[in-house]
């Protein structure tokens, strides 16, 4: 997949996550992850929507990969947002064990 390309998938899945598309969100960030696998961005948008439609487990791996990179290579506002979303998450799939949902 030609560079081009990768980044239009990138920006589709951005417009895609603006409108609530989120399949469409996880199939662009998907094709652009086949390519290059830290893409920080990629990985983000797509356990967002990973969320969006309750795959809480697939959320989850996508952020623990972000949250296993070099700091300097997320920044520190997906960091955050990050260990946000981890929290949340995690708490989600704890009350889906337990029945609370």
């Amino acid at each position: 997949q030609s560079d081009l390309a990768m980044k239009a998938h990138a920006n589709r899945a951005a417009c895609y996550k603006q409108i609530s598309n989120f399949d469409g969100v996880i199939e662009d960030c998907t094709a652009v992850l086949e390519v290059d696998p830290e893409n920080v961005k990629a990985l983000v948008r797509r356990a967002q929507a990973f969320e969006g439609v309750e795959r809480y487990r697939f959320a989850l791996q996508d952020i623990k990969t972000v949250l296993s990179m070099p700091r300097d290579k997320v920044g520190k506002t997906n960091v955050d947002m990050c260990n946000m979303m981890q929290h949340r998450l995690n708490r989600t799939v704890q009350q889906l064990k337990a029945g609370n949902c």
